[in-house]
């Protein structure tokens, strides 16, 4: 869905928990375009200043929104390269010049099979529009998205922040999810390379039931236990670790990539493609799907009828070959 105005990019409930408008972070993957272009494009848009800390990874601070963070999305080069060690006087010359043509190297080789990423700061609803012409502007310098080439298994994160930090409010946003996961996959088109890598994985059958069930009425540490017995891992198509993180720092402790786990207090949406080099595409089109997400969590009759509808759908042995609730939730959702 192309939006025509700028007030079609807001939720339905624009404050977060703290009665202040909620933020949105933004995860940019893509390749085709230098650091350099990258760069000039998001101070051209919001100013600010590039700090380089390797050939691998960019800051750009003080900017009207925040701080932008652009790197080539490789952590085990990026590793290799970091300097951790001042060289010695007599070898600053020469190890500095080891450094950059090793740098070099690997950048190149990196390039090849990993995106540049763009890690927006957290935005203010009202102004998520902007990134949008961040995009066009990306794409005009000729930045490349999911479908440019089979190796390229880009993605687009969205992270939103909750209007309400309570158990109910994200089970019912889960719900919702879990309801609608097919539509969005429909909408979506999720590119073939990106279906088969372990990163967008969908829930399991055991856990969506769990989920829908009616009698299931958790508290915010049993909701926590539950997604973590079943959902032990970051490879969720929606992440919830860094929203419970936030909640209870101590509930990812000795999970894989507990490194990784960013504490924050939004939903982490990871199934959209980049389809950044697709002129009928840009940001509002996967926003407009997560909308849809939010608009069902907040509405507790047609919450309601899609959950029990699902229930009934998931029995169905020829769901994944038939397109029977792909249509229906558009005929739910079009009410």
């Amino acid at each position: 869905m192309k939006f025509n105005d700028k007030k079609d990019w807001l939720p339905e409930k624009v404050n977060n928990f703290d009665g202040e408008e909620r933020t949105v972070g933004v995860e940019l993957e893509f390749s085709g375009v230098e650091p350099k272009q990258i760069i000039e494009s998001i101070t051209e848009h919001f100013n600010g200043k590039a700090v380089k800390q390797s050939v691998f990874n960019y800051q750009i601070k003080d900017t009207d929104v925040g701080g932008f963070i652009l790197e080539l999305d490789a952590q085990l080069l990026q590793k290799m390269v970091s300097k951790t060690d001042d060289p010695k006087p007599e070898d600053a010359v020469l190890d500095n010049t080891v450094i950059e043509m090793a740098e070099n190297l690997l950048k190149f080789t990196a390039e090849q099979l990993v995106p540049w990423e763009v890690v927006s700061p957290p935005i203010k609803v009202s102004h998520l529009y902007k990134l949008g012409d961040l995009v066009e502007s990306l794409r005009n310098h000729g930045a490349l998205g999911t479908r440019h080439a089979a190796r390229y298994a880009f993605g687009l994160h969205i992270n939103p922040e909750l209007s309400e930090l309570s158990a109910d409010n994200i089970l019912n946003h889960l719900k919702a999810y879990i309801c609608l996961y097919d539509w969005i996959y429909d909408k979506e088109q999720i590119d073939v390379v990106r279906r088969i890598t372990p990163y967008i994985d969908s829930f399991k059958k055991d856990y969506i039931v769990k989920i829908i069930d009616d009698n299931y009425k958790p508290s915010m540490s049993e909701l926590i236990a539950d997604y973590i017995e079943f959902n032990p891992t970051r490879n969720r198509s929606l992440d919830l670790l860094p929203l419970f993180a936030h909640i209870d720092a101590e509930c990812v402790k000795g999970l894989k990539d507990q490194h990784l786990i960013k504490s924050r207090p939004t939903f982490h949406y990871r199934l959209p493609n980049c389809d950044i080099d697709n002129q009928d595409w840009n940001l509002d089109i996967p926003w407009s799907y997560w909308l849809q997400v939010e608009r069902v969590a907040n509405n507790k009759k047609l919450l309601d009828q899609l959950v029990n509808e699902f229930s009934e759908d998931l029995q169905r042995l020829t769901r994944s070959i038939d397109s029977k609730w792909v249509k229906r939730c558009d005929e739910l959702l079009a009410q």
